[in-house]
């Protein structure tokens, strides 16, 4: 082989990982804008990475947070892709894409405690959380309930928008608009992790 198909050779695995590379990233980009999309389609009451308190860190963030006909919704965003191994009983979870594999903390554990502070906040008030992953991720061993995909999401807005919203729910929210602050993409951090892209 001359030196010139080599340095051909070389230039197309360089031209092609570029590609990918921005094609992963053109896929994010999606996934980062149709989170917003959908939580407006389900209220225009919404909060984005809210500052709560928290007895053990002293603070930390929901990543959304939307006022509903059935109360206030909370969701946890993981824009990861792939393959995602999950159940509720166990500490980490394993997202799995390219062949390589990413272990991050059950976020259903932190999901747990967001609830119940702002139960604590709004007593009486319905709260319900779910931990939202991208559209394109999948669950080869099964997830835990309250575990959905964006697609998920929005084959059930009509469900989450059903019925009206109270005077005294919107009370409970504005209550909570003043008592938390909202960042300004303040709220999880997806180091090491691939993220190209009804209350019962």
């Amino acid at each position: 082989m001359t030196d010139y198909q080599l340095i051909g050779m070389a230039f197309i695995i360089i031209i092609s990982v570029i590609l990918v590379l921005l094609w992963k990233t053109r896929q994010s980009n999606q996934t980062h804008r149709y989170f917003p999309r959908i939580i407006k389609k389900i209220s225009k009451h919404y909060m984005k990475n809210v500052l709560i308190p928290d007895a053990v860190e002293g603070s930390s963030f929901i990543d959304w947070m939307v006022l509903t006909p059935r109360g206030v919704l909370i969701i946890s965003q993981k824009p990861y892709q792939g393959m995602i191994f999950a159940s509720e009983n166990i500490s980490h979870w394993t997202q799995v894409v390219d062949r390589r594999s990413y272990s991050f903390d059950n976020p259903l554990r932190q999901l747990e405690v967001d609830v119940v502070t702002i139960k604590t906040l709004v007593p009486g008030v319905p709260v319900k959380g779910y931990v939202v992953f991208d559209r394109n991720s999948f669950f080869p061993k099964g997830k835990p309930k309250i575990v959905l995909t964006l697609n998920e999401i929005k084959q059930n807005i009509s469900v989450f928008k059903e019925g009206e919203i109270s005077d005294e729910l919107k009370q409970a929210w504005d209550k909570l608009r003043g008592m938390l602050k909202e960042g300004v993409d303040a709220g999880q951090e997806y180091s090491g992790l691939n993220t190209s892209s009804n209350f019962g």
